[in-house]
């Protein structure tokens, strides 16, 4: 990619205003409706890049930050990392360490899922959630939306709008009045095993059974998984129909919408490129996982993990990154057996800026100490660092893009693979030191 379209876009990337979302990654980590612009979250007085206009004419020119490698070298002494820096405003390598090396990436996996969602869906996509009528059962049919919500959609505090099940549950009554139904789920878009085959106890407390519906991405009640997030969806939606007016004769069944059914109702999701930001902004496992599943439907395969992470795989492949090594358990990075190297990561951020589909994979990203799993990290460069954070029990990494005091911009990716039980924290610290470091360097 030219050199002039890569520092046009970076410094689109790194500037512009930025909301405030209530997410930790504690450990590594939505399909909707209408959009919901929150407050901004007062902050007081972060640098923050300036915005440009979205042109490469007109748009300052980026600095070489020059050779980082002594930063690579000091953050490495003593401990197994992998890094790669990549200076944007000359595409060279400027600091390295073990970067072809496979490695755990935590929930830094999440770029390529986002990537290969984008590349083979189009940041436009949405996905429907639908309820089909046959004479005698209603049946709510899931197609991918994860954050399906009740009520109002204006009123949901989060930053991602949400689809309703209330406003679905409007439509039917407009279309069927009074009646008396029988009620069913269709959730057959997903199949297979409902977690990823090397997940163990501790990785399911992080993401919900895997289901293609689900109200608030599995946590109906805001705060525990749903043990069955398409059944809860539909109970849920029973209730609205009760409201609305319908009356549901019995508890909801799982069943397939039956051939010949007519579509009575119907909510789209919001566009891919707002699930995709919600999906990295919040390190989102269980959409995550929902994302691998709708690129290899969309390929032609199963809804299922393996599949999954089979298209995933495929579809970074053939970006042209360099996937030597890659080897995918599951598409949210909870797996501790998932390997990329460092090389693919900023490979990919590098690549993303300049192509059509990929352009909002940067801006969707976290930004230090203002939003997303970055909000309480990275104080001392706030709104220089857009970054992916990844955290398992003795893994952490860091991948995105600093914007330097000097005038560069540098795309980097940092894996600590090895940190002793205990050390997660002391690992972070460690990273948001080196990229604080990385923001002062330079010219």
């Amino acid at each position: 990619m030219k050199a002039a379209g890569v520092l046009a876009a970076t410094l689109l990337l790194l500037g512009g205003g930025y909301v405030a979302a209530d997410a930790v990654d504690a450990v590594p980590g939505p399909l909707t409706t209408r959009r919901v612009i929150p407050e901004p979250a007062p902050y007081p007085d972060p640098t923050v890049v300036p915005a440009v206009a979205p042109t490469v004419a007109g748009a300052p020119a980026l600095v070489p930050v020059g050779d980082l490698q002594y930063l690579v070298d000091e953050l490495a002494a003593g401990t197994t990392l992998s890094a790669s820096l990549v200076d944007l405003a000359t595409g060279e390598v400027v600091g390295a360490a073990e970067p072809t090396t496979p490695r755990p990436p935590a929930s830094s996996l999440k770029l390529l899922t986002a990537a290969a969602a984008l590349e083979d869906l189009g940041p436009g996509h949405t996905r429907a959630t639908t309820a089909t009528w046959d004479g005698t059962t209603l049946t709510l049919v899931g197609g991918g939306d994860l954050l399906l919500s009740v009520g109002d959609a204006a009123e949901e505090d989060a930053g991602a709008p949400r689809a309703s099940l209330t406003d679905l549950a409007g439509q039917v009554a407009g279309r069927l009045g009074e009646a008396a139904v029988a009620l069913a789920v269709d959730d057959t878009l997903f199949t297979g095993p409902v977690h990823a085959a090397d997940w163990g106890a501790i990785d399911r407390l992080f993401v919900m059974p895997m289901a293609s519906l689900a109200v608030g991405a599995g946590r109906s009640d805001g705060s525990t998984w749903d043990p069955d997030p398409a059944m809860t969806a539909a109970r849920l939606f029973a209730a609205e129909l009760t409201a609305a007016g319908v009356t549901v004769e019995s508890d909801p069944v799982r069943a397939a919408s039956p051939a010949g059914a007519t579509e009575v109702g119907r909510v789209e999701s919001a566009p891919l490129s707002e699930v995709v930001r919600h999906t990295l902004k919040e390190s989102d496992n269980s959409v995550a996982e929902a994302l691998g599943r709708l690129v290899s439907l969309e390929r032609g395969g199963p809804g299922t993990a393996e599949g999954a992470t089979a298209a995933v795989s495929a579809a970074i492949t053939e970006l042209g990154l360099p996937t030597a090594g890659m080897v995918l358990w599951d598409t949210s990075g909870l797996s501790s057996g998932t390997r990329v190297t460092t090389e693919l990561l900023t490979g990919l951020l590098v690549a993303s800026l300049g192509h059509p589909r990929l352009r909002s994979l940067v801006p969707s990203l976290p930004v230090a100490h203002l939003d997303g799993t970055l909000v309480e990290r990275i104080g001392e460069a706030a709104g220089q660092v857009r970054a992916k954070t990844g955290t398992l029990l003795t893994v952490v990494s860091l991948t995105g893009v600093v914007r330097t005091d000097s005038g560069g911009a540098v795309a980097f990716s940092v894996i600590l693979p090895a940190l002793e039980p205990g050390g997660v924290e002391a690992g972070r610290q460690r990273l948001d030191e080196f990229v604080t470091l990385l923001a002062s360097a330079g010219g």
